[in-house]
């Protein structure tokens, strides 16, 4: 092979040599057998055997080398050729041809195909089913002569396997394998790259004393699941194993350690690697090995075992273009290389870089913030709808997948948590009090209240049956900006009643305009629908009518209502641009103009005065903001309960209030208050969104 530019390495395909004769002679000899194990007498009839191939029929001879070619059987081809032909051709030189062939384009199979013969000749049709370049098609002519009984035999030359192929040439094949793209933040700092890591690791077959070898390993740090899994290796003895990566400051006293053990190894391979480990393994995945299926589908496009796919996140969502695309040129050469005949191309294409917006830091003080809590936070720049982070909990660190590490993957799999699940965009949940922003929303366009309505505020609330309760007790009459300062349920309550009754579904109608209910359409990280619930959904699958009940629940988001946390983000984002628009996660994309929300410029002041009440001195979440100095921001909590006695939490803070640059959503999966538990983590994330 002239050349491979390859950032992984490229296997050659086994050689085929005389495969056909030999499952020839099995077949026959195994024929042979039987037949005479058979009795003679009352022996069962045998198969009508095939007419014996004509030797001066041009059709006959013309499949036999068609059959030839197919099969790679040089002695086959060799004894169809001109008896001059045959004295001076050995079969060894059309073997080495078939060899060179089938080395050089990773040859899986060659079909020939009569298209027509006479006494002067035949043409085939060949097509070469190759691994590097897909499948090529071409068309050679062979020249019959009779022989001296009047059959008809092949004249030699190297065109019967290419047509453009004469003595002296040779095929030779030039190869581009790429390097996968890099993802980088929106500074440039990598959140994932494939680089040349330095291994230490084990040759099995030489070490005398495993035990040994062990306690130098744990002395120098690796771990006990590290060095259990490279002595287990389903590897050969001789084989090396990675038990793991020697840092670049260590590289003296790992060379040290190999020099005086051993069965021990150093050496270089390319690795994908995520610098921020767990911080980012929602938002950037993980890649994986191609499975025998999926390079069977790739066959001749140039992927080899060993090759690496996306396999979650950013890694999977854009894969293609990370990847890129091998390719190679297959030629027919002379030795000094001055003849260059294409015989195929397959075009190659370089991984791409790619750019998002996410942000290290961000990402970095997110899965501090979360910690050992089990939930999800989402952080986007509401001026841009630009994702600055998307994070997880509990999370994992993708090098266990990157480097096939048996038992850091049965760590995670086991675990209950379900860490590789992304809460923050396939974790649905109740939106809680977080809901009564688009409650209020949907009030205002339902022409029942303006920003100047009082609306009672009672601790008991009898519009239902039975009667509900206010988490805190009668507050009298307040405007919407006040029920959502104090979170206030019944005065919610009473607004749902109302949309139910004098309008058609308007309150799931508004839900969808702020994004519920729907993918937000964020590009290559998959999402759940959630769930908006309305008196059509609840017919079909309930077989029951929409309640009074129903609306209400929805009012101050509870009932069947599911939504994700990055839909929450986004809906809030929605709000505070008074339009729905696409999240954007990758740097160049456009979030679109958007789907306006329909708000008025005094309506859309009272909601967002509500949210800054929220955080001020009488709000929810003073303790998490006003009290504790942090006096411009805006946000809404929010407490659901759950099946059985579990509640989740949530809360959404956004600065600064009037025009923000940051705003976080954080669900906790289990919790007592969305202002206490959830709102300082969100303040949090949105101060590390608008750290210089």
């Amino acid at each position: 092979m002239a050349g491979i530019r390859s950032g992984a390495q490229d296997t050659m395909p086994v050689r085929l040599v005389f495969l056909g004769a030999i499952v020839f002679g099995l077949l026959v000899g195994g024929s042979i057998a039987a037949f005479r194990a058979f009795p003679t007498e009352d022996a069962p009839s045998l198969p009508e055997a095939s007419p014996t191939p004509d030797p001066a029929d041009p059709a006959d001879v013309a499949a036999a080398l068609a059959t030839a070619l197919s099969e790679r059987d040089a002695s086959a081809l060799h004894a169809l050729l001109d008896d001059g032909d045959a004295a001076t051709v050995p079969a060894t030189l059309i073997e080495g041809i078939f060899v060179n062939l089938a080395e050089e384009s990773a040859l899986r199979e060659i079909t020939g195909t009569v298209e027509s013969a006479s006494e002067a000749g035949a043409t085939i049709s060949i097509t070469l089913s190759t691994g590097y370049f897909g499948d090529v098609q071409y068309a050679i002519d062979a020249a019959f002569t009779a022989g001296p009984a009047g059959e008809l035999r092949v004249r030699w030359s190297p065109s019967l396997i290419h047509p453009r192929l004469e003595s002296g040439l040779a095929f030779e094949a030039t190869l581009e394998r790429p390097t996968r793209g890099a993802i980088l933040d929106r500074n440039g700092v990598v959140l994932a790259e494939t680089a040349d890591n330095r291994f230490l690791g084990l040759n099995r077959s030489i070490i005398s004393s495993p035990a040994a070898v062990e306690a130098k390993l744990l002395a120098f740090g690796f771990p006990q699941d590290a060095i259990d899994a490279a002595f287990a290796s389903s590897l050969g003895p001789s084989q090396r194993v990675p038990v793991g990566i020697v840092p670049d400051e260590r590289q003296v006293e790992a060379n040290e350690l190999v020099l005086s053990t051993t069965g021990l190894l150093l050496w270089f391979e390319p690795q994908r690697t995520h610098p921020l480990g767990p911080a980012a393994a929602h938002a950037v995945g993980y890649t994986r090995e191609l499975t025998a299926d999926e390079l069977a589908s790739r066959a001749g496009l140039g992927y080899v075992i060993g090759d690496r796919i996306g396999a979650t996140g950013l890694e999977a969502g854009a894969d293609t273009y990370l990847a890129g695309q091998p390719g190679g040129i297959l030629r027919i050469v002379d030795p000094g290389h001055t003849l260059d005949i294409v015989v195929a191309e397959r075009e190659y294409r370089p991984g791409g870089d790619l750019h998002t917006t996410l942000d290290a830091a961000v990402l970095q003080r997110s899965y501090e913030r979360l910690g050992e809590r089990a939930g999800a936070s989402v952080v986007i720049n509401p001026s841009t709808n630009e994702v600055l982070a998307i994070n997880s909990s509990p999370s994992y660190d993708p090098a266990a997948f990157e480097n096939n590490n048996p038992a850091a993957i049965s760590a995670i799999l086991a675990n209950d948590g379900n860490p590789l699940n992304n809460r923050a965009t396939n974790g649905v949940y109740s939106a809680g009090s977080t809901f009564k922003l688009i409650t209020g929303a949907a009030g205002f366009e339902s022409g029942f209240y303006t920003p100047t309505s009082l609306i009672n505020c009672p601790s008991i609330w009898d519009g239902v049956d039975p009667p509900r309760r206010n988490w805190e007790g009668g507050q009298g009459l307040l405007t919407v900006a006040q029920g959502l300062m104090r979170s206030c349920n019944t005065l919610f309550y009473e607004i749902g009643l109302t949309i139910y009754n004098e309008t058609d579904n308007l309150l799931s109608q508004v839900a969808r305009k702020f994004g519920f209910g729907a993918p937000t359409g964020i590009v290559g990280i998959p999402e759940q629908d959630g769930l908006v619930p309305d008196a059509e959904w609840k017919v079909a699958n309930r077989g029951e009518p929409w309640y009074p009940g129903d609306e209400v629940n929805l009012a101050i988001g509870q009932g069947d209502l599911l939504i994700t946390p990055l839909q929450l983000a986004n809906a809030y984002s929605a709000f505070v641009n008074n339009a729905l628009r696409t999240p954007v996660i990758i740097q160049g994309q456009d979030p679109g103009p958007g789907t306006s929300l329909g708000l008025t410029p005094e309506q859309h002041a009272h909601l967002l005065l509500g949210l800054k009440l929220v955080t001020g001195a009488s709000g929810t979440a003073s303790a998490a903001f006003s009290f504790a100095g942090y006096t411009d921001f805006a946000g809404k909590s929010g407490t659901a309960e759950d099946a059985g006695a579990q509640q989740h939490v949530l809360f959404v803070a956004f600065s600064p209030a009037a025009a923000p640059t940051a705003l976080a959503a954080v669900v906790l999966d289990d919790g007592e208050s969305g202002s206490i538990e959830a709102g300082p983590i969100a303040r949090d994330m949105v101060l590390a969104a608008l750290a210089p």
